[in-house]
């Protein structure tokens, strides 16, 4: 029945707690998991220089590239070998979605907040937003 999982993290206490509470049922239902990371692009409209603009961007993958690795190294100990994505956009919770619709996930685990923009570690944005948009069951993690 949830023979893919999808477990978009971001490093913080949230997402990293929903991936152990997914790293648990994965390895009793046996599914196959991905950890997904979304770099959320800072709007650069008032930064003229390319360069600054690269090394932002830079700096962004290689958070996102240490978090996944991280995913990984915590997998290791539920014997779980995890796929592991990074994908960039402004629309976090909506790029989530349409990866978990266009890649089959039969489930998604998701941490109530994360480390998001102000009003949306308020509202906890991207998780309500998958809750209530996707096509497949959500469980969030508190």
């Amino acid at each position: 029945m949830y023979s893919k999982v999808l477990i978009p993290i971001d490093g913080s206490d949230n997402s990293l707690r929903a991936l152990n509470h997914g790293l648990y049922l994965c390895s009793k239902l046996k599914s196959k998991l991905t950890i997904l990371y979304v770099i959320e692009i800072p709007p650069f409209v008032y930064i003229q220089s390319q360069k600054l603009i690269n090394s932002v961007m830079t700096t962004l993958e290689k958070e996102a590239k240490d978090i996944l690795e991280a995913g990984k190294i915590q997998a290791k100990k539920y014997d779980i070998e995890p796929e592991t994505y990074f994908l960039e956009g402004s629309n976090i919770g909506s790029i989530i979605i349409d990866y978990s619709e266009n890649n089959n996930f039969d489930f998604i685990i998701i941490g109530s907040r994360g480390k998001g923009n102000f009003k949306h570690a308020l509202l906890g944005g991207v998780s309500n937003r998958v809750l209530y948009h996707s096509k497949n069951p959500v469980l969030i993690i508190k």
